[in-house]
């Protein structure tokens, strides 16, 4: 754990946001904080102190609450409110919350308003002491030191040593539930002494009350067993008559919701009567089914008629597409010789042509073919030239185009004739549809005429039952109204004699014989009537006194059980402070007696616990904590005005002095700082503010003074306010803090480990 980072705003002299980064002093380390004398350097330490929890205005150099607020200048108005914020690394857990970084925040405006954050959520001051005393931290304990109070160590009284060094042992916790626990007994035993005095006071008016409630508690017995008796008759009036009443009024619902389901059958039968009646002589379906059928064969015959035409036209132009074979006869004469004669001539001429471009044998077989074929057609000739004439038979057939005209006209016929079958079938079709129709038609006309007269039947049955539940529902109302002048008269006896109303009655289900019952409450009254009237307000005052009166005790017991446990607590608590008081000045003794050696180059210290009197029990004491020490650590002997205390002695080298007195202003001062490192050293808080405590020290003291402080800085995180060089050479981080004309406290850091022999920043 350590301080990562100082956030001031409007505190004092930082009138403008001002933020002081520690985050490269993680592990420990020193921070220097330089400046003129009233630049406002010690303000930072005022922050800290402030909002840890400081609210002392002496120890914050003010007079007023409102002087911890920036209070303007020539240049800058006054501000309304000032904030700090103090920024902790609790990675390891010091803090008892869980998160890695906890940021304490205090704020305060001008109307006297205060606010305390932690992480930003509203806390109260006393969360914010408990959760930093468990980690060391407190405006008690030593994390912001100044001058003064590194002296008041040795101008400290014993007791008030004593307490110091209990703040050193760690017990700040301890000391904080013991002074809780204190409070807590003061405030359980006021609360006792007046429990006590009621009690007092109540118990001569208890006995009173007693003997009163006692002549009274007969007649008041009395008149409750009368009153119970009276509930129970009337209670079980008031059921049966209820219960009949509701039996009544549901027989009654159900008669008129089963008579409105029955009118609504009947509606609904005379509806459907109705409709079946026009239904039966509609027949205005069946004449415009055999209408469409006539119709429908009109239409049927004409195209049975284009078929028959379409069919012939096919057949004609099928018989015109017949080949027809046509026998020639050719006379063989001069002009039919020369003719034959002229083609051989050309045949000739083509084979001769050929035989003049043979190049290989294959033409030259087809050349044979072509003469063997002139050789056959010569020898046909010569047949010819023998016979008169030559007959030759020759088939005649249409011309293309005639043949494609009728192959055209074909298509359409067939195309028409298929066209017309197909609305031949879809009539046919329509006819037997329409005839099936007709046919349903008929059937439903039947069933229609059979569900009529079934209506009929059912209508006159449901009349029948109408009229007897009109007759049942009448006699229903009736009897309900019977009970219900009956139970008007028993609710006006209920409320004259037990002024309530009916519905407040209530009846476990238990017969009564009112015969009995009523002769019972006959008697009561008279009795009564004999013991004359009561105040009933005797007997409740009565048990009202003697519950508080047992409340009382029982609260005096409590609260003597809760003294005894908080003086447990405080014993406890004093035990704790006791040993870790033992065990802390042990080890800062000896730390004392090394550093103060070590400060001096020699030398003698120590310290030593001395019995001093106590004139006051339980006193405040005006140490610089202002913790209370009670007369917790008494002697033996069991003195309770004996109580101990811390003496210091100390001796540097090569004198001899007897008390502190003696002591020069700078070894007061080194002594003084001996004793608060050995307190350090022995329980290392997680950060401490110097405030100029080495301002009175020489340069060879400051050089001693500075090793120790590094020595002390590998567990303890420093911010030191100094003028002191040595301590600046020690510092890793250097603050300065300057003042303008305006008033406002600004704020330089620089890295001394970015600082050149020259004095030039590197690596920056």
């Amino acid at each position: 754990m350590y301080l990562k980072k100082l956030e001031i705003s409007g505190f004092k002299s930082f009138a403008n946001k001002t933020v002081l980064d520690f985050s490269s002093d993680r592990k420990g380390g020193i921070t220097a904080v330089v400046g003129p004398n009233g630049s406002g350097k010690s303000n930072i330490a005022d922050a800290i102190r402030w909002a840890i929890g400081e609210q002392s205005l002496k120890n914050l150099r003010g007079r007023k609450s409102e002087d911890v607020i920036f209070a303007g200048s020539s240049k800058k108005a006054r501000l309304g409110n000032a904030s700090v914020t103090l920024h902790f690394d609790n990675a390891d857990k010091r803090i008892p919350l869980e998160f890695s970084e906890v940021a304490i925040t205090r704020k305060f405006f001008r109307s006297g308003e205060s606010e305390y954050l932690i992480n930003g959520s509203r806390a109260r001051l006393l969360d914010i002491v408990d959760v930093l005393a468990k980690s060391g931290i407190g405006k008690d304990s030593y994390c912001v030191i100044t001058q003064g109070m590194s002296d008041a160590i040795l101008n400290a009284t014993p007791l008030e040593r004593r307490g110091i060094f209990e703040d050193a042992a760690g017990v700040k916790q301890y000391q904080i539930e013991k002074d809780r626990s204190l409070r807590k007994m003061n405030s359980t035993k006021d609360n006792l002494i007046r429990v006590d005095g009621l009690i007092l006071e109540i118990e001569p008016h208890l006995k009173n009350l007693k003997r009163q409630a006692e002549r009274a508690s007969q007649g008041k017995e009395m008149a409750e067993t009368l009153r119970k008796k009276q509930l129970q008759l009337f209670g079980f009036l008031w059921h049966r008559f209820d219960s009949e009443r509701l039996k009544l009024a549901q027989e009654r619902d159900a008669l008129v919701r089963k008579l409105a389901a029955a009118e609504a059958q009947s509606e609904a039968i005379d509806q459907s009567l109705s409709n079946e009646s026009i239904r039966a002589e509609d027949q205005g379906a069946i004449d415009a089914l055999e209408k469409a059928i006539r119709d429908v064969r009109i239409q049927l015959n004409g195209r049975e008629r284009e078929i028959a035409i379409v069919e012939g036209r096919i057949q004609v132009e099928r018989e015109r597409r017949v080949p027809k074979e046509v026998v020639q006869s050719t006379p063989v004469d001069l002009a039919y010789v020369r003719t034959r004669l002229a083609e051989f001539r050309k045949d000739q001429e083509t084979l001769i042509e050929r035989l003049g471009n043979v190049e290989d044998l294959s033409e030259l077989q087809d050349l044979k073919e072509l003469a063997r074929v002139i050789q056959t057609r010569m020898f046909e000739l010569h047949e010819d030239a023998g016979k008169g004439a030559v007959v030759t038979k020759q088939t005649i057939t249409l011309p293309k185009e005639e043949l494609e005209a009728s192959d055209s006209r074909l298509a359409e016929l067939e195309a028409r004739k298929t066209a017309l079958t197909k609305e031949g079938i879809a009539l046919r079709k329509e006819i037997a549809e329409s005839e099936s129709a007709i046919a349903g038609e008929r059937e439903k006309s039947r069933l229609s005429r059979e569900k009529f007269f079934e209506l009929e039947r059912q209508a006159r049955a449901k009349q029948h039952e109408l009229s007897v539940l009109k007759d049942t529902l009448n006699e229903s109302k009736v009897r309900l109204a019977r009970v219900e002048v009956r139970e008007e008269d028993l609710v006006a006896e209920i409320k004259e004699e037990l002024a309530m109303e009916p519905a407040q009655l209530t009846h476990d289900g238990q017969e009564i014989d009112k015969e009995v019952m009523e002769r019972d409450i006959a008697r009561l009254k008279v009795v009564l009537e004999q013991i004359g009237n009561i105040d009933p307000l005797i007997v409740d005052e009565y048990v009202e006194t003697e519950k508080r009166y047992g409340f009382l005790t029982q609260e005096s017991s409590d609260l003597k059980k809760a003294m005894e446990a908080l003086q447990q607590v405080v014993r406890e608590m004093d035990e704790k402070i006791r040993k870790e008081f033992d065990t802390a000045f042990g080890t800062i003794s000896k730390e004392f007696e090394h550093y103060f050696s070590l400060i001096f180059g020699g030398g003698k210290a120590e310290l030593a616990k001395i019995r001093v009197e106590s004139r006051i029990k339980n006193q405040e004491s005006n140490s610089l904590n202002g913790a209370a020490y009670e007369d917790d650590m008494s002697d033996e002997e069991g003195e309770g005005s004996m109580q101990t205390g811390i003496e210091i002695f100390a001796c540097p080298p090569g004198k001899r002095i007897a008390n502190l007195a003696m002591l020069s202003g700078g070894e007061r001062s080194l002594t003084s700082l001996a004793l608060l490192f050995a307190i350090i050293s022995h329980n290392p808080p997680p950060f401490a503010v110097l405030d100029e405590v080495e301002a009175a020290l020489d340069e060879a003291n400051s050089r001693r003074f500075s090793r120790v402080l590094q020595e002390l800085s590998h567990h303890t995180q420093f911010v030191a306010i100094t003028h002191n060089r040595e301590t600046m050479r020690q510092a890793s981080l250097l603050y300065g803090v300057t003042m303008g004309d305006d008033g406002i406290s600004k704020l330089l850091s620089v890295r001394l480990d970015q600082v050149a022999d020259d004095g030039k920043l590197v690596g920056a």
